[in-house]
């Protein structure tokens, strides 16, 4: 649950120090569909939009020691797709006017893109926040201490004085309650 709550920089913090999959993982299915867009609106040939994303997921994998990002993973990820475009465009031996009003047209869809992301992700985290104040005390108590401190359930039915058979139940509604939150959410997106 606590990497489900790590930033993109975070992720790409663990990535690209800490050779971190599971992160990467993450991020490409955190990405995933709103690159796809971006390039799908570009290709039609679904096919050729695939290439283009495992494209940028490889070449992002094997540089990663490389790659320093200074401003939003997203934002990165986006110029990656476009230079993978532009040189499929290139290959494709389209005019140089055409691959700049192509360019100025993937500039502007790009600001709608960030700020759809962002609302979105404002969203999402205001229906987690909603449903963990909704929590009663003591399962509250027991999600701050794993999730936030990330102690175990031993610790914490130690700290709580409840069993351990208690705070893993807690930890299982609480679990529940979030995915049916992001259930009821992503339904709403849909």
């Amino acid at each position: 649950m606590q990497s489900d709550r790590r930033s993109d920089k975070e992720l790409w913090r663990l990535i690209s120090q800490e050779n971190d999959q599971s992160a990467f993982e993450q991020l490409y299915r955190r990405t995933l569909h709103a690159l796809m867009a971006v390039i799908c609106k570009w290709s039609e040939d679904a096919a050729e939009a695939e290439d283009v994303l495992q494209e940028v997921f490889l070449d992002l994998w094997e540089r990663r020691a490389k790659i320093k990002i200074q401003n939003e993973v997203f934002s990165y990820l986006y110029s990656m797709a476009q230079y993978k475009i532009f040189d499929r465009l290139r290959q494709k031996q389209l005019s140089e006017k055409q691959i700049q009003a192509w360019k100025l047209i993937m500039q502007e869809e790009a600001v709608l893109t960030a700020a759809f992301q962002n609302e979105e992700l404002k969203s999402r985290e205001a229906i987690v926040i909603s449903e963990l104040e909704q929590l009663p005390a003591q399962m509250k108590k027991v999600y701050l201490l794993s999730a936030e401190q990330g102690k175990s359930i031993r610790e914490i039915s130690e700290e709580l004085l409840v069993s351990p058979y208690t705070v893993k139940n807690h930890l299982q509604k609480i679990r529940r309650r979030l995915r049916s939150a992001a259930l009821r959410m992503s339904s709403f997106f849909l």
